[in-house]
């Protein structure tokens, strides 16, 4: 059977999360170091997810956020930043017991999501990663952090990761189209293999665009439409961080959360002013303008940099011209008909 499901996913940031991120699910960050999806993440605490399992590749300060909603309870990273001589929210989790961490390396990592994307059983790894405790310590996932196999051509014994297939994937974009087909340039990281490998999928972007503007690009479809499942547009979605082409990092602002994350009380009173005191994103923006006035907000836009165009045509657009295809001679009713007969479905 051929099933095709082409329909508009567009919704709020409210719905996508409560409509798809269930308390004890394993859920993923598609986006490291750029594009961070806190519109996504903050959405996630207000809504008071629980038991969570969160995977990120590299984190700045997603986990501390959600540790401090008390959302996660399992952790699965390549690293967490921590600026020099303070004290985070993480460490103090760690130290308390409120959480459990998986280390892995970039690569190790981003392997699992490929061989969960790709159906694959488990994904070789370079096996000089076995003289380190990333190796060595394992804490929730014993004996299915690695394992060995014998190489069918060698003999060797090769090192190898399960795949990952987290529940749900969530991903901050530059710009989608209202079916999900989401473009990412820039740093892309592990977000098409990470949305790939999961369930289920939401893509914020900082806007949605017209389904002509997706195909007169098509190299910056990261993540195709029939992967993605809500489709939520939030300018500033990935503040303070940045986003190639729209805006730069906020350093005044990262490190008053720095600063913050340091104690208990401070974070806490960061929360409720930037996460909990605000009802969605557009009210974060607002508040933010309020605090530091609009000029400071401008100032984080990006420059003009336009990249050279390219001719993507051919001498034709497509088999199928006002639902005639010339190939086959069929027009598309004709062709619906005998999809059915055989035993395909075409929605």
């Amino acid at each position: 059977m051929v099933e095709c499901e082409v329909y508009d996913k567009v919704m709020s940031m409210r719905e996508a999360v409560k409509k798809f991120i269930r308390d004890g699910l394993e859920v993923a960050s598609g986006n490291f170091l750029h594009g961070v999806p806190y519109a996504v993440i903050h959405e996630v605490i207000r809504q008071r997810r629980r038991n969570l399992t969160f995977w990120v590749q590299s984190a700045i300060d997603e986990v501390d956020l959600l540790l401090a909603g008390g959302c996660v309870s399992r952790v699965v990273t390549s690293y967490s930043h921590k600026a020099y001589g303070m004290q985070t929210e993480l460490d103090r989790a760690l130290m308390e017991g409120r959480v459990e961490v998986e280390d892995y390396t970039n690569f190790t990592f981003l392997a699992r999501f490929k061989a969960g994307a790709m159906g694959y059983p488990f994904m070789p790894v370079l096996s000089g990663i076995k003289v380190t405790d990333i190796y060595k310590v394992r804490t929730f996932m014993k004996k299915d952090k690695f394992g060995e196999v014998e190489c069918p051509f060698t003999g060797r014994r090769v090192l190898v990761v399960p795949p990952a297939k987290p529940d749900v994937a969530f991903v901050h974009v530059q710009r989608v189209d209202k079916y999900g087909n989401a473009q990412l340039w820039g740093s892309a990281a592990g977000a098409k293999w990470i949305c790939f490998a999961a369930e289920k999928v939401i893509v914020s972007a900082e806007e949605i665009v017209d389904v002509e503007t997706v195909r007169r690009s098509p190299n910056y479809t990261v993540i195709p439409g029939f992967k993605v499942d809500a489709v939520v547009e939030e300018p500033w979605g990935a503040h303070p961080n940045t986003v190639l082409g729209y805006y730069g990092e906020d350093d005044m602002f990262r490190s008053i959360f720095y600063v913050s994350n340091t104690n208990p009380e401070s974070l806490r009173a960061f929360m409720d002013e930037w996460v909990y005191g605000v009802e969605d994103r557009g009210e974060y923006i607002e508040h933010y303008v309020e605090r530091f006035g609009f000029e400071a907000l401008q100032k984080l836009r990006a420059k003009t940099r336009m990249s050279e165009s390219v001719n993507f045509g051919a001498p034709w657009e497509g088999s199928w011209q006002n639902g005639y295809n010339e190939y086959l001679d069929v027009n598309w009713d004709e062709f619906e008909s005998v999809l059915k007969e055989s035993g395909g479905v075409v929605r």
